[in-house]
C-alpha cells in the first residue's frame, strides 16, 4: 500500500494500472490485494535540498468511521500522512500521490479513478505580528518662548482675562487649558545685590519676562504594543484528473487549493476524499522580541512635514521605553510634558532657559541618527528585528490599515495532517450536526484594542462530538483571534468568545462571518454578523497647541520646512547636522 520513500528521480515513471496499451480501457488484471479491498498507493518525495525543511512524521492506513448516532457506523478506508513544514517552504518540495479507487463526481455519481491525485503543499514565511493600540498624539519637541516686558508689566494670574495675560492661553473644547498661561520671572533683592543670573538674563529693575510653553509643528502618534501572534498560511494544492476514465495520453487535470491558517485550521476537497488539517506549531528555539514595555511612535502630522512618510511610515518611527513617557503631561523632562509640569517646576525662575523640556522625541531621534552612523541605533525601528521590521499603511474604504510585524529568522515548524481514502485499521470519529444560534459583537473604537465577539452554538446530534468554531471574512481591516475546537454533549450549547482587533483608523459598520465545522471538516453553518467600529478619538492629552510670540529656547531651532530650503548646499556640513538633514546625503 505505501511505496518506498525516496527522491522522485528514483521513482519509476507512472504506468497505466490496467492493461498495457495505455488506453485505460483494456481488460483488468485478474489479481487484487487480499480480500479484494480498495487499494491505495502513496508516493512521497522530497527534493534533496529540502530535507531539513520538511519531513514526513508518520503515515498509516486505517479505517475511518463516522458515528452520527444512528444504528450503523459509516466507514471508509483512509490513509493518513502527518508532515512537518518550515516557514517559507515552497510548493513541490514535498508531494504525495494518492490513487483512490472511486470518488463521487459533481453529479453525485460514483466514478472509478484510474489515475492518482497529486498533492503539494507550501508554507508562507512566518511573522510575529504585534497588534498595536492607539493611545494619543504627542509633540516632537515642546519648547519655551520668552516675552520681555517692563518691570511689573508681566501678567500670569490665571484669574485674569485671557487677553490680559502676557503669554495668552490655550483653549480646548471652548475651555481654557489649566496652567497654559505660563509664568513670570523678575529679579529679587538677592539677584540685584549679587548679580545672579536669571532665567531670562534680565536687566534687573527694568525688565521682567514671561515664559510660555509652545509646541513644534511635528506630532507623533503613540501606540501600545501588545504580545505577538504567529501568522502564516499553508497552501495545499490538489491536482486530480478531470475525467478519470480518459486515456493516459489525453488526461486533463484540475487544480484545487486549500488554505490553512490559525483562523481556518481545517479544509477538505471535493466530497471529502481529501482532508487537510493544521494540527499546530512546534515551539520556536528563540523567543519573539518583547516589545510590550515600549511604545511605538510614528510621525503622523502634518502630512507635509519632511519626517512624515505615508508610504513608509516606519522610516522615522521609534520604539521607546514606556518609562520615558508621562502622557498625563504632569512630569518634567518626560515625553508628553505639558503646561502643568512646565509651570509647576521647582525653582523655575532660577533654572536655565528651556528647563523641564528635555528628553523629547526630537532629541532622541537626533541622537539616534548620529548613533546610527557609528553603530546600531537605540530607538529607531530599524534597530529591531534585525532591521527587518515591516509595517504597511494602506488607504482603504474604511480608513488606513496598519500592520507591524517582525519576520522570523529562526526555524518555525508546523504540523499538518492529510487524510485520503485508503485501506485497513479502524478509527472512529464522532460526528454530530449543529448550528449557530447567534453571533454578536460589541462596539469598539478603531485602533483602541478591539472588542469581543460572542458565538453561541448548539449541537443537535445524539453523540458527543467535536466542533470547530471560528470567525472569518472580516471586512474593514479587522483580524479575529484563532478558531477554537470544542467537545459538546448532545443537544447542548456552548458560548465561544473571540477577540476582534482592527488595523484601521476609520469608523463604520463592518461584517464578519461566524463558521461552524464538524469533526471531519464539513461546514455545518455560517452566520454573518455586524460590527460597529466608532471613530478613532485622537487626543494630544494636555499638550494643546497655542500661538505664541517671543524668543525660543533654542536659538537655531527650526521645525518643519524643507531641507532643500534650509540647507541648499550639500557641502554645508554644519547646516546639515544642525537641521538633521541626513536625507540630503542619502543617509
Amino acid at each position: 500500500g505505501i511505496a518506498a520513500m525516496r527522491p522522485r528521480h528514483l521513482l519509476p515513471p507512472p504506468a497505466p494500472p490496467h492493461g498495457g496499451d495505455g488506453s485505460g480501457g483494456g481488460r483488468r488484471r485478474s489479481g487484487r490485494p487480499a480480500g479484494s479491498r480498495a487499494w491505495a498507493a502513496v508516493a512521497l518525495a522530497a527534493s534533496a535540498g529540502s530535507i531539513a525543511r520538511c519531513m514526513v512524521l508518520s503515515s498509516s492506513k486505517l479505517q475511518a468511521c463516522v458515528n452520527d448516532g444512528s444504528e450503523e457506523i459509516a466507514c471508509e478506508k483512509k490513509i493518513v500522512v502527518t508532515v512537518s513544514l518550515e516557514h517559507g517552504q515552497e510548493a513541490s518540495t514535498e508531494t504525495a500521490e494518492f490513487l483512490i479507487r472511486e470518488a463521487t463526481d459533481e453529479a453525485g455519481e460514483k466514478r472509478e479513478l484510474l489515475k492518482p491525485w497529486r498533492v503539494t503543499w507550501s508554507k508562507s514565511r512566518a511573522y510575529w505580528r504585534y497588534p498595536i493600540r492607539y493611545l494619543q498624539d504627542v509633540n516632537s519637541k515642546p519648547y519655551e518662548q520668552m516675552v520681555r516686558t517692563g518691570a511689573l508689566r508681566c501678567y500670569d494670574n490665571p484669574l485674569r482675562a485671557a487677553e490680559l495675560l502676557t503669554c495668552g492661553v490655550a483653549m480646548s473644547g471652548g475651555k481654557r487649558v489649566p496652567d497654559s498661561e505660563g509664568f513670570c520671572c523678575g529679579c529679587d533683592l538677592n539677584d540685584i545685590l549679587n548679580g545672579l543670573p536669571t532665567r531670562g538674563n534680565l536687566r534687573c529693575g527694568i525688565e521682567e519676562s514671561a515664559h510660555c510653553l509652545t509646541f513644534a509643528s511635528l506630532w507623533y502618534s503613540v501606540f501600545a504594543v501588545d504580545p505577538p501572534q504567529v501568522t502564516y498560511d499553508i497552501t495545499v494544492s490538489i491536482v486530480r484528473p478531470k475525467d478519470p476514465a480518459a486515456s493516459w495520453q489525453d488526461v486533463v487535470y484540475d487544480e484545487t487549493k486549500l488554505i490553512l491558517s490559525h483562523q481556518q485550521p481545517v479544509a477538505q476537497a471535493g466530497d471529502g476524499s481529501l482532508r487537510a488539517q493544521l494540527v499546530g506549531d512546534f515551539a520556536t528555539a528563540v523567543a519573539p522580541h518583547s516589545l510590550e514595555s515600549k511604545y511605538l511612535v510614528i510621525p503622523y502630522r502634518p502630512e507635509s512635514h519632511i519626517m512624515v512618510d505615508q508610504n513608509r511610515p516606519l522610516n522615522n518611527a521609534m520604539l521607546v521605553d514606556q518609562s520615558m513617557f508621562d502622557l498625563s503631561g504632569h512630569s518634567c523632562n518626560k515625553i508628553g510634558v505639558s503646561f502643568t509640569a512646565f509651570k509647576r517646576q521647582r525653582e523655575k525662575c532660577e533654572s536655565s532657559f528651556g528647563s523641564c523640556l528635555k528628553n523629547q522625541l526630537r532629541d532622541l531621534f537626533d541622537e539616534d541618527v548620529v548613533r546610527k552612523l557609528s553603530g546600531r541605533p537605540r530607538y529607531l525601528v530599524g534597530g529591531f528585528c534585525d532591521g527587518a521590521a515591516d509595517m504597511q499603511m494602506q488607504d482603504t474604504s474604511s480608513g488606513k490599515t496598519f500592520f507591524f510585524a517582525c519576520p522570523m529568522s529562526q526555524r518555525h515548524t508546523s504540523m499538518m495532517r492529510l487524510e485520503a481514502r485508503a485501506d485497513d485499521t479502524m478509527f472512529v470519529t464522532n460526528v454530530a450536526s449543529g448550528g449557530i444560534v447567534n453571533a454578536t459583537a460589541e462596539s469598539f473604537q478603531a485602533l483602541a484594542g478591539g472588542g469581543e465577539v460572542k458565538v453561541l452554538i448548539v449541537s443537535t446530534g445524539p453523540v458527543v462530538a467535536d466542533f470547530t468554531i471560528g470567525v472569518t471574512n472580516c471586512s474593514g481591516g479587522m483580524t479575529p483571534s484563532p478558531a477554537e475546537m470544542a467537545s459538546i454533549q448532545p443537544y447542548q450549547t456552548r458560548l465561544s468568545t473571540f477577540r476582534l482587533t482592527t488595523s484601521s483608523d476609520g469608523a463604520g459598520s463592518f461584517n464578519c462571518t461566524a463558521t461552524l465545522h464538524n469533526a471531519v471538516g464539513d461546514l455545518l453553518d455560517t452566520k454573518v454578523f455586524g460590527v460597529n467600529v466608532t471613530e478613532l478619538e485622537r487626543s494630544s492629552g494636555m499638550q494643546v497647541e497655542v500661538e505664541r510670540e517671543g524668543e525660543t529656547s533654542v536659538a537655531n531651532f527650526s521645525d518643519g520646512g524643507s531641507c532643500a530650503t534650509l540647507c541648499p548646499s550639500l557641502v554645508d556640513g554644519a547646516c546639515l547636522f544642525a537641521n538633521s538633514c541626513w536625507d540630503r546625503l542619502g543617509m
